[in-house]
């Protein structure tokens, strides 16, 4: 089994997400270590949840948290990744790898964002773009986050639905997508049956030549 595009899961807090998603052979799968998140994951949570799982990377989700925040819990996972929203932490941490992310909710000027990905684009393996509020964003501001794909590794976090998801696969140049995990998915997948959608329309059917 395979899937048509790199998949990262993010925010995954419970066994049956973090199992089915892992089956789907997503590439990377994402658990919030921000201690001042709702959705923070303990160390023991999350060697309770990866121990089921194989074949894939782990990310530590961190957001805003400072290099202290970090640098305090960062040892007590085994992970892969170190995702952050802010490019300073990016060089402070060469021992793994790294993800920039941009919450669509704060950005107001795409120059800066385009300015920062070219200061940092040695530093990191991919951007991601996510809308922590699950609003669905006009044309023209997709249009803007695709046409950096020209230049820059992104991944997409949000206006994915299964009728359109093949559509980024076969005619943008996005590294790949995004989807959220968590008790409830979020942001934009109103239940589970949403995600199983998107990644079954992903996935590669070895019994078809394509």
């Amino acid at each position: 089994m395979a899937l048509k595009t790199f998949v990262k899961i993010s925010e995954v807090n419970n066994l049956s997400d973090a199992r089915y998603c892992a089956g789907m052979t997503v590439n990377l799968m994402g658990f919030n270590l921000n201690k001042e998140s709702d959705y923070f994951i303990s160390p023991e949570n999350f060697m309770e949840l990866t121990g089921w799982l194989s074949g894939l990377e782990f990310v530590g989700e961190f957001g805003n948290a400072s290099e202290e925040a970090i640098k305090a819990v960062i040892d007590e996972y085994e992970i892969d990744y170190l995702q952050t929203d802010n490019p300073a932490i990016l060089p402070l941490f060469p021992d793994h790898k790294k993800i920039l992310r941009f919450d669509m909710d704060k950005i107001s000027d795409a120059a800066e964002v385009k300015e920062t990905m070219e200061k940092t684009a040695d530093q990191v393996e991919f951007y991601l773009f996510e809308s922590e509020n699950g609003i669905v964003y006009k044309d023209n501001i997709l249009d803007q986050v695709l046409a950096l794909t020209k230049n820059f590794p992104v991944v997409l976090g949000f206006n994915i639905t299964d009728d359109n998801v093949m559509h980024y696969v076969k005619n943008t140049s996005l590294k790949g997508i995004a989807l959220k995990g968590g008790e409830e998915i979020r942001p934009g997948y109103k239940d589970f049956d949403e995600l199983a959608d998107i990644l079954e329309t992903l996935e590669i059917d070895d019994t078809v030549d394509e």
